[in-house]
């Protein structure tokens, strides 16, 4: 799956985040039941990765929504866009001239905002994990993709699977790690930037900010 950002239409990790981790989601959700696709997503079912690329310009991110894809946010601000899998050797002249996403975005906070009363599911960045804002943003999105395997999230899905994305220090992390409601667990396979084993984000199941261990808020 190809996830795409526009050139400085998103200034933060956590906005990046949250919109990717929505639009893999809808990708997921709009493509894979889709017999045109079914042989892309059996492929990469069995290791679905994901990369983060940039539209340098206006031009690119119009020629990215003219292609099948599924999108959160606005098109004309905030916006990432998931185009559904497919092959490398498939990708087209588009996706070879998009970048690989690599600029510095302000980092996420270590703390949800105690006024968050919306049920999102909390993406908890591993401190030990230092990874590129392009892997990073790859990571939450398939930590949402797994979670929203679980039926009992399904309300969760056709909300939009929003999220909210926080990168806390040792305690913080190794408490979402341990949570009963931790729903997804990503376990990088080291073929980038991290060693192969490293968990690099944990999920945890939607709630209010305030519900969130005292870790985290």
């Amino acid at each position: 799956m190809f996830l795409v950002l526009r050139r400085g239409a998103i200034a933060t990790l956590e906005r990046a985040g949250e919109l990717a981790g929505g639009a893999a989601v809808r990708c997921v959700d709009t493509f894979g039941a889709d017999a045109a696709y079914t042989d892309a997503f059996a492929a990469w079912s069995d290791r679905p990765g994901k990369v983060t690329l940039r539209a340098r310009n206006d031009a690119q991110w119009r020629r990215v929504l003219a292609e099948p894809h599924a999108l959160a946010g606005d098109p004309a601000g905030e916006a990432v866009a998931a185009l559904p899998p497919r092959r490398r050797s498939q990708r087209g002249p588009l996706l070879e001239r998009l970048q690989a996403m690599s600029s510095a975005l302000v980092p996420a906070p270590a703390r949800a905002d105690p006024a968050d009363e919306d049920a999102r599911a909390t993406y908890v960045l591993n401190p030990a994990a230092v990874m590129s804002s392009g892997k990073t943003i790859a990571q939450i999105a398939h930590a949402a993709v797994m979670a929203a395997t679980q039926p009992a999230l399904d309300s969760w899905v056709a909300a939009g699977a929003p999220g909210r994305v926080l990168a806390p220090g040792d305690a913080g992390f190794d408490a979402a790690a341990r949570r009963h409601d931790c729903v997804a667990r990503v376990v990088d396979a080291g073929l980038t930037e991290v060693p192969a084993g490293t968990v690099t984000v944990v999920a945890l199941a939607p709630v209010p900010a305030g519900a969130l261990p005292a870790e985290l808020r």
